[in-house]
């Protein structure tokens, strides 16, 4: 499957755009989680995981569909800050954002996995990307998270790896290493 890098803040954050896709990664779930009748209804699919400990404030479908839209609505915000600061050498910045993903990643220190949560203690919204250098991520893709772990949550287990491993070996087939080498695809 191919892939195109999309620019979503230049030098500092990019997004995949999967082949047939209509949008790129960071639009998608933008729009996604911005969108009350799809949040609501992956909610109501899913409310027995909001009968988990964690959720105990947000534990029917629509506290849940309006902490996701709340989230999603400053941690855009949040990201775009980030980019200015990371841009002006400032902190925080976009590394201050992303944690390593750990797991199958432990050991990967070039083209890192990495994940972000939305501002809320604790957060639904999380985005995944790849660590290209320093302040600069591509991000792959993110969701609602409601369990534990990826394998657990519905609406990520099913994509979430997949999707890291199938853009970090598109990287590294196409000499990918830096921000110069995003910008020249």
């Amino acid at each position: 499957m191919e892939v195109e890098v999309k620019t979503i803040y230049e030098g500092h954050l990019y997004a995949v755009q999967y082949e047939n896709a209509g949008d790129n990664e960071m639009d998608r779930l933008f729009d996604e989680w911005n969108d009350i009748e799809t949040v609501y209804n992956f909610m109501l699919e899913n409310e027995k995981e909001l009968q988990r400990k964690t959720w105990k404030r947000t534990n029917t479908p629509m506290l849940a569909t309006r902490k996701v839209m709340e989230e999603a609505e400053e941690l855009e915000d949040i990201i775009y800050e980030l980019c200015e600061n990371s841009d002006e050498g400032s902190i925080p910045d976009l590394d201050s954002l992303f944690k390593f993903l750990d797991g199958k990643y432990r050991n990967i220190y070039t083209l890192t996995p990495a994940k972000s949560y939305g501002p809320d203690q604790p957060s639904m919204l999380r985005l995944y990307a790849i660590k290209i250098e320093t302040n600069v991520y591509l991000i792959t893709g993110g969701g609602i998270k409601l369990a534990d772990t990826i394998q657990n949550s519905p609406g990520l287990k099913e994509h979430v790896i997949q999707n890291i491993d199938l853009v970090r070996n598109w990287l590294i087939e196409h000499g990918i290493e830096n921000k110069e080498d995003l910008a020249n695809i």
